[in-house]
């Protein structure tokens, strides 16, 4: 398919990171020893990797008027991000994540999704999908009712363009409204999910089951992300199981967004799937070795795909890996 530009629409929203030794129980304290303040939300973390892969991005979404607004259109301009369809809006400020990570990498977060909840059907304008290839949809965008109708505002709009939709569900979303996930599940061509919201979604244990209940829905692609395991992907006619790649994990924040980014751009740019899930498992893995939700891209990951293949020569995803060099090499 024609490499156009990609729309994210999800929750825009700040990441302020504390490093803590501990989460404290109720009524106790923890110490900080680092804090950060970084761009976040799942769509503007694969809007950002997208980009650096020389993908164009194009948001949509709602801020606040505030200075945490400021920042988040200032970063996503700093990124090459296309901000024209961001929307301003008074009722809420914009949306804040608080998020304590543990010495193992492991977080968690305290939300405020503001101005994220109220983006209304009429703030979509028609020409959004001018120049469009692929709609990209964060799970969040279906928890909050007006939201919610936004996304199937969009999706129709997509359909009626016969424009590729693809969603990344995401644990929360999933377990809080499941069944606005299985109305949505027809319209996608690409479903990123991981192994506990795959088995939310069809009800079957097993990995492979659950892509050929997700794959009956007339997708073309589905991805389980596994975690520190790696990851599944299936399509029409194969499946595939690419373990992860080794790293020395500080922060999984933002990790499975820039799988999401890897998948993406691999499947828009007509990479096999093994190049595709090699990509993302190589972005997914190298985000965890920054704080925060990283900036990396094709500068980044084909250094590190390059020392895999050197020094893993009979990795399980050296037929992927081999592809993914010499494709990211060619934009050099």
């Amino acid at each position: 398919m024609p490499a156009g530009c990609v729309l994210l629409f999800g929750d825009l929203n700040v990441d302020n990171i504390l490093t803590v030794p501990e989460i404290p129980t109720p009524g106790h304290d923890t110490y900080a020893s680092r804090v950060e303040t970084h761009l976040g939300g799942a769509v503007c973390n694969t809007s950002v990797i997208l980009q650096r892969l020389h993908q164009p991005a194009r948001m949509l979404g709602a801020i606040g008027q505030d200075h945490w607004g400021e920042f988040v259109l200032q970063e996503l301009q700093r990124a090459g991000v296309d901000t024209r369809y961001i929307v301003r809006k008074f009722e809420q400020g914009t949306g804040l994540i608080f998020i304590a990570v543990i010495p193992n990498g492991e977080r968690t977060m305290f939300s405020y999704r503001g101005a994220n909840t109220i983006l209304l059907p009429q703030d979509i304008p028609e020409d959004i999908l001018d120049g469009v290839s692929l709609v990209q949809l964060s799970g969040y965008v279906f928890i909050s009712p007006l939201q919610c109708q936004s996304a199937f505002h969009l999706i129709e709009m997509a359909r009626k363009r016969g424009v590729p939709v693809s969603l990344d569900t995401g644990l929360d979303p999933l377990e809080r409204e499941p069944e606005i996930f299985r109305q949505v599940l027809p319209h996608l061509t690409l479903c990123i999910t991981g192994e506990e919201e795959a088995a939310l979604l069809t009800g079957k244990p097993d990995l492979k089951d659950q892509a050929v209940a997700l794959l009956a829905q007339g997708m073309k692609m589905v991805a389980i992300k596994l975690g520190g395991r790696g990851a599944y992907l299936a399509w029409p006619q194969g499946e595939l199981l690419l373990p992860a790649f080794q790293v020395e994990v500080k922060d999984t924040t933002g990790a499975g967004d820039a799988f999401s980014a890897g998948l993406i751009y691999g499947w828009m740019h007509g990479y096999s799937p093994c190049a595709s899930g090699a990509l993302a498992n190589a972005l997914g893995g190298l985000s965890t070795t920054y704080y925060g939700a990283a900036w990396i891209g094709r500068d980044e990951v084909l250094p590190f795909l390059q020392s895999v293949q050197r020094q893993q020569p009979d990795h399980p995803a050296r037929c992927g890996i081999q592809e993914s060099i010499q494709r990211l090499s060619m934009q050099a």
